[in-house]
């Protein structure tokens, strides 16, 4: 493996300025991880428009599905204990799982490891609208929404993000803990690694560390979007996947702890014994190409050899990535205070190679995060038959997530923007026998759920979010 030289480092650090240039984020707070050093950092444009102040490695932004890889940790945590097996299914803990609705495929297939994996088959987001909505449901209602809540594809048949299964392992965590999910994952995750500006609740870090978010006001013209302070809404029973704030000092050191695969057994600071770290690291499922695929918690991708690790997140007001390589000990931290930031996603491994060898990749899935589908071709547009021409136009979901809907190829499609957020697109929408129902045929994020459009075609609701025209 090349050495991550001086030279490769100035080469990295230039590229990040360069691309922050293309963001449609106020700012960007950046760094780079070797070892156990933090060996660089920097902020770019500004932690808050009406301050103009400049973000840096103690910036402390929103890092939503980043949590996930301290759920996930902690259920690690758990099993080593002996208090809970990865192919139980989820109704050994949670015995109200048992009333969700088998649409497609089985509440027994749905394991702890399955939902780790994002293999369950399980709706992306609970039954209960979530997104867009004024609060997020509580834990109590999401599990009173379990008889409403699908399993929609068979497990292990597709990969399907899924929100809602780390919401359900942070209640595993608490009953088989014995103490709340947040207590557990502070006491046993975020103390012993000594991330002290890392936390649940924004109220208990200081008010001047944090970033302001924003969120895009999306008009006919989404290249032309304005922005605007995000809501901040608590995710309430879905903490466990993605309500952590954090910034890039204290990432860099999350970042650190996982090139410890030879650190032995579980003490103080090893949070996980290395042969579990290890473990966590292993790909339980590989794409049909081999260039990505799926570890417990954390995404993997190939490149020319060289694999990478990492999570990334998005949420009101902020977009995140952490990447890293194991053999090189090196990774990198990215923290922008607006949504959508899909470039974010983008730049975690490409800043990855500029530092293992000194050159950008050739153009590839960027699939860390996950919610695209590179597998999923779109067709050319066509003229819209009459009858579908009032489902038809440009939809907006909050917090600023633009969709055409379109007709192509005898079917309406759900495409993304060009430079958009591609959150649930693109997707075939295919048809129903229930009239304004279609069932999402595309990306790992909808799939196999439904898209119901309102009687007078204003707006349409899939999965937990709901998707308004723009009028």
């Amino acid at each position: 493996m090349s050495d991550v030289t001086d030279s490769r480092i100035a080469a990295a650090t230039e590229y990040i300025a360069a691309r922050f240039s293309d963001f449609k984020s106020p700012g960007l707070a950046a760094g780079i991880v070797h070892g156990d050093e933090l060996i660089w950092s920097s902020g770019f444009g500004v932690a808050d428009l009406k301050i103009g102040k400049a973000p840096d490695e103690w910036t402390v932004s929103r890092i939503a599905s980043i949590t996930k890889t301290f759920t996930g940790t902690a259920i690690l945590q758990l099993r080593d204990e002996g208090l809970l097996n990865l192919d139980d299914p989820v109704t050994k803990y949670i015995p109200e799982f048992s009333e969700v609705r088998e649409t497609e495929g089985n509440v027994k297939d749905v394991t702890l490891r399955r939902l780790m994996t994002h293999y369950s088959g399980l709706s992306t987001e609970t039954a209960l609208m979530s997104w867009g909505a004024e609060e997020f449901p509580q834990l109590n209602e999401i599990l009173n929404a379990l008889p409403d809540t699908e399993i929609v594809i068979p497990a292990d048949s597709r990969w399907k993000y899924c929100n809602l299964a780390f919401g359900l392992m942070g209640e595993v965590i608490a009953r088989v803990s014995g103490v709340e999910y947040v207590e557990y994952v502070n006491r046993n995750v975020i103390e012993p690694l000594g991330l002290e500006s890392t936390a649940f609740d924004r109220e208990d870090l200081p008010a001047e560390q944090l970033f302001t978010g924003y969120d895009a006001v999306v008009s006919e013209d989404p290249s032309r979007s304005e922005l605007r302070v995000a809501d901040y809404l608590h995710l309430n029973g879905i903490a466990a996947a993605g309500q952590l704030h954090s910034n890039v000092a204290d990432l860099g050191k999350w970042l650190s702890f996982q090139f410890r695969e030879d650190g032995g057994e579980r003490q103080g600071s090893q949070i996980l014994s290395g042969r579990t770290l290890a473990e966590m690291h292993q790909p339980q499922y590989v794409s049909p190409d081999w260039m990505s695929g799926q570890a417990l918690v954390w995404r993997v991708e190939r490149i020319d050899g060289r694999v990478y690790h990492g999570h990334g997140g998005a949420i009101h007001g902020f977009g995140s990535n952490i990447c890293f390589n194991i053999p090189s000990r090196t990774g990198v931290v990215l923290l922008a205070n607006a949504w959508p930031t899909s470039q974010v996603y983008e730049m975690g491994t490409e800043v990855m190679e500029l530092l293992l060898t000194g050159d950008l990749p050739s153009p590839s899935t960027h699939m860390l995060h996950g919610l695209a589908d590179p597998g999923v071709d779109v067709p050319p547009i066509e003229t819209t038959p009459k009858h579908l021409e009032p489902y038809t136009g440009l939809f907006v979901a909050a917090p600023g997530i633009p969709t055409y809907v379109e007709f192509r190829d005898g079917d309406l499609w759900m495409t993304a923007p060009d430079g958009g957020f591609a959150l649930h697109a693109p997707a075939r929408l295919a048809r129903t026998d229930e009239p304004n129902s279609f069932i999402h045929r595309g990306g790992g994020y909808g799939l196999g759920e439904r898209a119901v459009f309102a009687s007078n075609h204003t707006n349409f609701t899939l999965g937990g979010w709901l998707y308004r025209r723009l009028d």
